[in-house]
């Protein structure tokens, strides 16, 4: 039998940034308490409202982070695309912000694991001389990633030593009192929102369970003493059984399937294409990855069904333009130097780390740019870009390009252009002084609609222009 904690959570989910130092367990043990005594409103499902409430006069976060935090989960729960499109578009035609608010104030999400959500955002926090905890072997420092140089399975080693080092007090997140018995029992509530970070398999991979489900099977109850789901027997059965994820980067790096892509210009030596990677022969349809790195001096262009739906990762590429026209899962970007990187509709999180030197084209549900300089977004975003520590001279602008079928894509990553906020970042800090210090809307002046050279040539339409004609770029 195997389990191992999901991808999304960790890569769409998370804000990787250090949280509020006032929201740890005890706080969100109380968060829970209090939505329970709020009656339908706050549980099972918890109303923004009252989320905001919590965040903005018991724990003292802003509001603009409280919504942060809620949106960033409301969107990766299984809500559906249109859902998400039906929300912008009653947002767009609301004629003030209290008509926005209250609109926000009525969005629901599943109580406990929204306060996972919450609670696992303290990955990033984590030192091992300060942490109350004392763990051994917890990640050094995690707030700042400039120092790292790791491999790419060391973020996924720490999030399991970070789940499986405190899961009795993440099983303690939902009891009135902070202290937990061993030989309590898990409540089959308790194991349904586990299902957000663990799910596993009894049949080597062929089928995947929610960790509720897994918990049922015959196979993994023998493992449990007396065949209860104490806590005791839960932390045990964790510890012995939890693996790397086998659809995560680091599989896919060590067991994928390398591919090939059209390669439009650039230099003819074939060490200088990179490598792609993916492991969609393997993984699920919804959990698939694809692997770009180290293209060097390289125009790659690609809208085949390889990157659909994918988790793309674009790592390390050097003075190449890379276009992928496809919707997109999610996106991650890291340590890409003075290139162009056009990725399609992305239905979650598209998230800049390290890059230096680059222009990013996108539409996504949420952008988060962090440790980046002298680089330029072109964005189509319901959600304000959520600019993190370490950047300085980032320009925003609105969404510049097109390509045949980008609307279909679009509507399939549940993106709609009725609302764009490219022009609204949000900077987290700790330093309110440096809040519009480190970045700037790009003047008209600079502004460049990008085209996308792919072999047939685009028709015009007005429907494929129709983005490019909604983002002039307001003096």
């Amino acid at each position: 039998m195997h389990v191992w904690l999901r991808n999304e959570p960790l890569n769409s989910c998370a804000i990787n940034y250090p949280i509020s130092h006032h929201i740890n367990a005890n706080t969100l043990r109380k968060t829970v308490n209090y939505a329970k005594n709020k009656g339908a409103s706050g549980y099972p499902k918890i109303e923004y409202s009252i989320w905001r409430y919590i965040a903005c006069n018991k724990i003292s976060i802003p509001e603009h982070l409280a919504w942060m935090y809620f949106e960033s989960f409301y969107a990766m729960s299984n809500y559906g695309n249109q859902r998400c499109i039906e929300f912008d578009i009653e947002i767009n035609k609301c004629k003030s912000k209290e008509e926005q608010e209250k609109i926000k104030d009525c969005k629901r999400v599943d109580l406990y694991q929204f306060i996972l959500h919450l609670y696992i955002q303290q990955f990033y926090t984590i030192d091992l001389k300060s942490s109350i905890m004392s763990r051994e072997e917890w990640p050094v420092n995690r707030s700042d990633g400039n120092d790292r140089k790791k491999s790419k399975g060391t973020d996924e080693l720490n999030f399991i030593n970070f789940v499986t080092k405190n899961f009795d007090e993440i099983i303690s997140l939902f009891s009135f009192d902070k202290t937990i018995n061993q030989n309590d029992i898990v409540s089959e509530e308790i194991q349904q929102a586990l299902n957000f970070i663990l799910e596993g398999s009894v049949d080597n991979y062929q089928t995947i369970l929610p960790f509720s489900q897994l918990l049922k099977q015959s196979s993994v109850q023998s493992k449990m003493n007396d065949g209860k789901m104490y806590v005791k027997n839960l932390v045990i059965f964790l510890k012995n059984y939890i693996e790397m994820n086998p659809f995560g980067l680091n599989s896919c790096l060590r067991n994928g399937k390398r591919i090939t892509a059209t390669y439009l210009g650039g230099s003819m030596d074939p060490k200088k294409y990179g490598k792609i990677i993916t492991n969609a022969n393997s993984a699920p349809k919804n959990d698939f990855i694809v692997f770009v790195s180290q293209v060097l001096k390289q125009t790659l262009v690609d809208n085949s069904q390889t990157f659909l739906n994918c988790g793309l990762y674009i790592d390390k590429c050097l003075s190449s333009n890379i276009y992928i026209l496809q919707s997109l899962r999610s996106c991650s970007i890291k340590k890409c130097k003075k290139s162009l990187l056009f990725v399609g509709p992305t239905q979650r999180t598209v998230t800049v780390d390290n890059c230096n030197d680059c222009t990013i084209v996108s539409i996504c549900r949420r952008i988060i740019i962090r440790n980046c300089s002298m680089c330029n977004f072109y964005l189509l975003t319901p959600t304000s870009p959520i600019l993190l520590t370490g950047c300085d001279n980032i320009k925003f602008a609105p969404y510049n390009s097109t390509y045949p079928g980008i609307e279909e894509d679009a509507l399939t990553a549940g993106i709609s252009d009725m609302i764009n906020l490219w022009d609204k970042p949000i900077v987290v800090t700790q330093n309110q002084s440096l809040i519009g210090l480190h970045w700037s809307l790009m003047n008209p002046s600079e502004f460049q609609v990008i085209s996308v050279p792919i072999e047939t040539e685009i028709k015009q339409q007005p429907s494929s222009n129709e983005l490019i004609n909604k983002a002039n770029v307001t003096e």
